[in-house]
């Protein structure tokens, strides 16, 4: 209700230099002025007081009659009244006028017109003293009765018709837009009928040189027959022809971002500063599996994949520090579904009238796709690295293993042609008895040699779920004897209890590995062997270790898994266990490595 109050006050104040809002029990409740009118230093003089309060002489009872006649009949009252202006020496003429034209049926208006100025005595034709036109207006005011219609001169500036050019309101109606016209009279007929409580309209009128301009006219009924029918009815024409270009350029604009951003093959959205969701077009629905209205519910770090929260608040800091104008990077996001998505994220600001942030702008792009091939050729390049490094491996293990052979059937090859050239020197029983001896070392090492040579080329031996501590009390059982007669202490503590590999390598490893240990033992203490587990990023380690004789690594470091190294005399060691066990480890893709000291013991650590 206050806005079509002041719409109307704003038409009014056209006319009077001041506007008088009065109930029906004739109080002054609210007043407006003309700005600069010297009326206004008096306004509270008389804002929230009866009428009958001002002063009793024939104006105010004329304008008390004029007030009840109007709630009575709807009837508009004109009055005017001289005032002495003692302090200027000067008789003031001024018109009240009094209109049913209030929004609110329990209020009327009145309007107070200066209509002198110093001794002049010419009245101002009724005709609202055309001085309005400077405010840029056209004003017209019409005749419903005889449909005559007045025009000011801005009015005429407006349209470049003359008055004598329009022929009555039927004639000015024919001017509107083909397109606005019904809209017009329905505006026009609402407003008349009382069914809205002011007029108001933006249409196009045909101008004199052709052309249609935009116009908003607003509209005040002031007068009414005896029986409510509006006679006197004026208004405002205002030229908003430049606004409705910009407001069509601004519709252009947001129908164009709005094809763009809803129809776009990439995803799209609008965030608030805080990290609200606005808006999300159908590729972002499709890519996360959420709805819209899911969507608009969540946070953007709600679905950011966990490591790639916060990710971008310095490209943020950036662009709300002016620094950058946009940014791209590539984050993951989590689908409802929980997949991984990989995308390529394109970010604007929006800022508001005042340049403050207002959105930001989102283009988000797939990239999952891209990345799975791109994992896919990374884990195909790992996988011929791997192949090109364990051909290298095979082609150097077979150069070892030549030597092996060389090395370990030589000899005893040599001795069984050497007895077998020169049976005259030996008696034959014991030439028989050598050539024996050396036919069951060479049969030992061409055993030895085989065995090495499937481990190293056997890739499809089967696994089977190993139970540690099964296996070292089954080895401690084996070794039992030793063990109880030298008082050797074995401590198992298994962070890892079982794990997935061949048992007959495990038992082999784990064997070879407490063996040398009793047997590398030092007399002087008492032997301790400690055997546990662990996972270092995500591996298995096994760890064998004991207070024993240890190992200088400086002297015998590169020759620790070699074959037939021997470290200690006097004890009984061909060198071939760690070789073997190094051998059955590697095979399976795993690591033996050694810590020691001389007479520190050592540990040898098994990576599976």
């Amino acid at each position: 209700m206050d806005q079509a109050v002041e719409a109307v006050v704003q038409i009014l104040l056209q006319i009077g230099e001041r506007v008088v809002e009065v109930s029906r029990e004739q109080v002054m409740t609210r007043i407006w002025d003309q700005p600069g009118s010297p009326l206004s230093a008096f306004k509270t003089h008389y804002e929230g007081k009866k009428i009958s309060e001002i002063r009793n002489d024939s104006t105010i009872a004329q304008c008390r009659a004029g007030i009840e006649e109007a709630f009575k009949t709807g009837h508009s009252s004109y009055i005017e009244y001289v005032s002495h202006n003692n302090d200027v020496a000067a008789i003031l003429t001024f018109s009240l006028r009094i209109l049913p034209c209030h929004p609110d049926k329990n209020y009327v208006f009145l309007i107070i017109e200066n209509i002198t100025r110093g001794n002049e005595n010419k009245l101002v034709e009724d005709k609202w003293k055309l001085a309005m036109d400077a405010s840029g207006l056209g004003v017209w005011d019409a005749n419903l009765e005889d449909k005559t219609i007045f025009f000011s001169d801005k009015w005429e500036e407006l349209f470049g018709y003359s008055r004598n050019e329009i022929n009555g309101l039927d004639d000015w109606a024919s001017k509107i837009h083909p397109d606005d016209a019904a809209a017009a009279r329905k505006k026009m007929h609402e407003y008349l009928e009382g069914k809205t409580d002011r007029y108001y309209a933006e249409l196009r009128h045909l101008c004199k040189d052709g052309s249609y301009r935009w116009i908003s006219s607003r509209g005040v009924i002031i007068s009414r027959k005896e029986d409510g029918t509006p006679v006197r009815f004026i208004g405002t024409h205002a030229d908003i022809s430049n606004r409705k270009q910009a407001e069509e350029e601004l519709r252009q604009t947001r129908e164009m971002f709005a094809n763009s951003f809803h129809h776009s093959g990439s995803g799209k959205a609008l965030i608030a500063p805080g990290g609200k969701w606005l808006e999300v077009n159908n590729v972002i629905c499709e890519l996360t599996g959420y709805t819209k209205g899911e969507l608009l519910d969540l946070h953007y770090n709600d679905f950011t994949y966990p490591d790639d929260i916060g990710k971008d608040i310095p490209y943020v800091q950036k662009l709300i520090a002016k620094e950058i104008s946009s940014y791209t990077l590539e984050k993951r996001y989590v689908a409802k579904d929980r997949t991984v998505l990989y995308t390529e994220i394109t970010v604007t600001l929006v800022r508001d009238e005042e340049d403050n942030p207002k959105f930001f702008v989102c283009e988000v792009i797939d990239r999952t796709a891209r990345q799975k091939i791109s994992d896919e050729l990374k884990r195909k390049n790992r996988e011929l690295e791997a192949a090109y490094t364990d051909l290298l491996n095979k082609i150097h293990q077979l150069e070892e293993l030549n030597h092996i052979i060389a090395h370990n059937l030589r000899g005893p090859a040599a001795n069984i042609v050497f007895l077998s050239e020169r049976s005259g020197i030996f008696p034959d029983e014991e030439a028989l008895t050598m050539i024996h001896d050396a036919s069951r070392a060479l049969q030992g090492n061409l055993d030895m040699m085989v065995e090495i040579a499937r481990i190293k080329l056997d890739k499809k031996i089967q696994y089977d779920t190993c139970d540690l501590g099964e296996i070292v009390n089954g080895i401690i059982t084996q070794l039992q004897g030793i063990i109880y007669q030298k008082n050797i202490q074995i401590v198992s503590r298994f962070e890892k209890e079982s794990v997935s590999y061949p048992r007959l390598y495990m038992e082999s490893i784990l064997y070879n590995l407490i063996s040398n240990a009793i047997k590398y033992r030092r007399e002087d203490i008492q032997p301790v062997i400690n055997i546990s587990t662990r996972t270092v990023d995500s591996r298995v380690q096994l760890s064998v270790k004991d207070n024993g004789l240890g190992i200088d690594l400086k002297l015998y470091g590169d020759k620790m898994f070699k074959l037939n190294q021997v470290f200690h005399q006097g004890y009984d060691s061909k060198g071939v266990g760690l070789f073997i066990t190094k051998t059955q480890i590697e095979s399976l893709g795993g690591t033996i490595t050694v810590n020691g000291k001389p007479n520190e013991g050592c540990e040898f650590i098994v990576t599976l």
